[in-house]
């Protein structure tokens, strides 16, 4: 019986540690979407700040799917929203 024991406290050892380097590795991608969806909203608002001085007057809005664009495809993606937003006006 207390081999058994014994054993299954290893086992039961090794299935912990083994979600938890799962878990910081769920951690580490969700902690980079919300860096990057950050970071791409904030290059919105200094992009369509650095625009309107220069006195265009084409800027990408601030909501759900911009952000979410920005999140997966990063600075990338700002650029593909500028790109499809002058686009729009040729």
């Amino acid at each position: 019986m207390d081999r058994i024991t014994g054993g299954a406290v290893i086992v039961l050892m090794c299935v912990i540690v083994l979600c938890v380097v799962a878990l910081k590795k769920k951690a580490e991608f969700l902690l980079n979407f919300l860096l990057r969806g950050i970071t791409g909203v904030i290059s919105i608002v200094v992009i369509n700040e650095v625009l309107a001085a220069q006195n265009f007057s084409t800027m990408v809005g601030i909501n759900l799917w911009t952000a979410l664009t920005s999140a997966v495809l990063g600075l990338p993606g700002v650029a593909l929203l500028y790109g499809i937003h002058f686009l729009k006006f040729l």
